[in-house]
């Protein structure tokens, strides 16, 4: 997998919006390491692999993955927060989490996961209110944005199960040095 540009950690959150306007998830491959840092307060961290270590060890169910998913979402759209899968070395299974009410496949897909009609779809009765506890009238913040960082090199032999698992044409692929 090619990474079209290469950034330093400071010029994440401009890649980031520079991405979205494009109408591409940004997909960071951190060849340092330190980015996961930076989204632990930055952003709104779902530690995928950790969650699918959890799994393979049966240590948690595919149905509490999908919750713990559906909370940072739900998070990420209230707040306008980065939401950010981190999948370290492992390739994200995102297909055995597609699910509407939880994770919508339109995840990755900019134009389509801000729409209320896509969105919310991930919400419970009682989630649905705005800011005011009116009824029916969540809606995301626009700033709301989602990536997924990986700590692979852009030319890993592993990075083939990338298209296995997600759509490459809706990202940009983006290293960090």
């Amino acid at each position: 997998m090619e990474a079209t540009k290469t950034i330093n950690l400071t010029e994440l959150e401009t890649a980031i919006e520079d991405a979205w306007t494009e109408n591409k998830v940004p997909f960071f491959f951190d060849t340092q390491g330190n980015a996961e840092v930076f989204f632990k307060y930055k952003a709104n961290l779902v530690e995928l692999n950790r969650m699918q270590v959890a799994l393979a060890a049966e240590e948690t169910t595919v149905d509490d993955v999908k919750e713990k998913i559906r909370t940072h979402l739900l998070y990420a759209l209230k707040s306008g927060s980065c939401i950010v899968f981190f999948v370290d070395k492992l390739m994200g299974k995102f297909e055995d989490y597609y699910d509407e009410s939880f994770l919508p496949k339109e995840i990755f897909d900019p134009t389509e996961i801000v729409k209320p009609e896509i969105y919310k779809k991930i919400l419970k009765e009682d989630e649905d209110m705005d800011n005011f506890g009116n009824k029916g009238g969540f809606y995301h913040q626009e700033t709301f944005r989602v990536a997924v960082l990986s700590t692979r090199t852009p030319d890993s032999e592993d990075n083939s199960d990338i298209a296995e698992h997600l759509e490459p044409e809706k990202f940009e692929f983006i290293k960090i040095e």
